[in-house]
């Protein structure tokens, strides 16, 4: 657990006079001695905090329910990603943060409905928003197991590489057609045959437009490590120049071209 000016003023109050010699004389100005201390300078003023605005309440009730969820309480968690949500209705990651607390829930068909209106305030794409999304709508579909994104999560939490790919590959028994879990193999590969593999059986099972995106990315890292580099540029530059791509995709796209890939 999909994104603050701050102003401040000082007023600085300054005492004493300038006086100027004249020409030939010295310019400073005869103090006598009184046997008293100077008088001390005049302090500065503190700066007024600049006054808090809805946004920055929006922020910190989001970071209290962040706090929430993380320890469990997820029913305190989502009353404060909904105190962030009034206070700034424009900005996706409290309700982005809500449909996952759902998720975590078991609730399904309520994260869908959530997960759909992240969608909307940000059709470009926000954090995984578009993998989450298909995955939920091809599971209430029939198409994937309910639940198989639930159990995707507590894979992702696995500790160790070698739990890590033996949850994948249980979970690509239990949902074959579950393509997060195929896009999450492809590095376990033990050659590039096999990650060649990996990668196009997730590209058949029509992934959404992020996962697309990122499995094509690799797949021209892939190319280059094949030595098939012309290949591998043409492929990142058509998904740079293709108006459907989404903003991360152009933006991992230009990365790679601006990199030499290692062998």
């Amino acid at each position: 657990m999909r994104r603050v000016l701050v102003l401040s003023v000082a007023t600085t109050l300054l005492g004493g006079c300038s006086c100027k010699g004249t020409p030939g004389q010295s310019s400073a100005v005869s103090v006598p001695d009184t046997g008293r201390a100077p008088p001390p300078k005049a302090a500065q003023v503190p700066a007024e905090p600049p006054p808090e605005t809805a946004y920055d309440k929006a922020v910190k009730a989001h970071a209290q329910g962040r706090t929430s969820g993380e320890a469990g309480n997820f029913q305190e968690a989502l009353k404060h990603f909904q105190a962030a949500r009034e206070l700034a209705p424009e900005w996706p990651m409290p309700l982005y943060d809500t449909a996952y607390t759902h998720l975590l829930m078991g609730d399904a068909a309520r994260a869908l409905e959530l997960y759909a209106q992240v969608d909307k305030l940000a059709p470009r794409g926000f954090a995984d928003t578009p993998r989450v999304l298909e995955c939920l709508r091809r599971e209430k579909d029939g198409r994937v197991p309910r639940g198989t994104y639930r159990k995707f999560l507590d894979v992702l939490r696995l500790r160790t590489p070698e739990e890590f790919e033996r949850g994948l590959r249980e979970l690509t028994r239990a949902a074959p057609k579950f393509y997060p879990a195929w896009r999450e193999l492809i590095s376990y590969g033990k050659d590039l045959d096999e990650q060649e593999r990996l990668l196009e059986k997730a590209l058949a099972l029509k992934p959404d437009a992020l996962s697309r995106g990122e499995l094509l990315v690799y797949k021209a890292q892939l190319l280059r490590r094949r030595g098939k580099d012309a290949e591998a540029h043409a492929l990142l530059q058509s998904l740079v120049n293709d108006p459907q791509s989404l903003p991360s995709t152009v933006t991992a796209a230009k990365e790679a071209l601006s990199f030499t890939l290692p062998p």
